[in-house]
């Protein structure tokens, strides 16, 4: 797509009204059905980081959330690219469709499994019993107040995570966090589909050449 100078000239055109409208509403609509998954991933990737003892390894555990964060983010950043090119509300829809489809595609082979006893415990039910908060770095968190998890020593812990007792490894992991958690508050969650009429003003300025 950028690499073809065919398909980069579609990204300077310039569009109607109809044609804009269209790729906001591609766009959003796309947003509003991935949202969730990509808010899910974050706080998958906070209860690895919160709840370390509870896995063999919590970095596997916070990776594999990561990474569908971050499939689920380009996914519709991809979108995005596609719809650009886009030179008629047809087309544009049909690209829409086709990368709508690719996305829940996850899904579709979830559903379709039968005989997965492994399945069973990506239920909801299974996971509202398991997937436990004990402990939370939240500041919402009163001074004081103790979790119902023991340490070693068979003494309860403070429910509110400090940074500082976070282990090395931790510590980066939980940076990464907050820098994905800002980008998801700030831009993603709120501004990501309105990009389609910022990029569709903007770049056929750029190719106008002055003087």
């Amino acid at each position: 797509m950028f690499t073809d100078p065919a398909q980069k000239e579609l990204f300077g055109l310039t569009v109607g009204i109809v044609l804009l409208f269209s790729r906001f509403i591609c766009a959003t609509i796309l947003h509003l059905s991935l949202i969730d998954d990509v808010y899910n991933s974050l706080d998958n990737m906070k209860f690895a980081l919160n709840h370390p003892y509870l896995f063999q390894d919590y970095t596997i555990a916070y990776t594999c959330a990561f990474l569908q964060f971050f499939t689920t983010v380009m996914t519709e950043m991809a979108n995005v690219a596609l719809i650009l090119t886009a030179i008629d509300p047809i087309n544009c829809t049909l690209n829409f469709i086709a990368l709508a489809i690719i996305a829940e595609f996850d899904n579709f082979v979830y559903e379709a499994l039968r005989n997965e006893s492994m399945k069973k415990l990506l239920e909801p039910e299974v996971c509202e019993k398991v997937l436990v908060i004990s402990r939370t770095s939240s500041k919402k968190c009163k001074e004081g107040e103790m979790s119902k998890v023991e340490d070693e020593n068979g003494d309860l812990l403070p429910l509110k995570i400090t940074f500082g007792e976070r282990s090395c490894g931790n510590k980066i992991l939980y940076f990464s966090y907050k820098i994905w958690r800002a980008f998801f508050v700030s831009f993603y969650f709120y501004f990501l589909p309105f990009t389609t009429i910022l990029l569709t003003c903007l770049i056929p300025l750029t190719t106008i050449k002055i003087g």
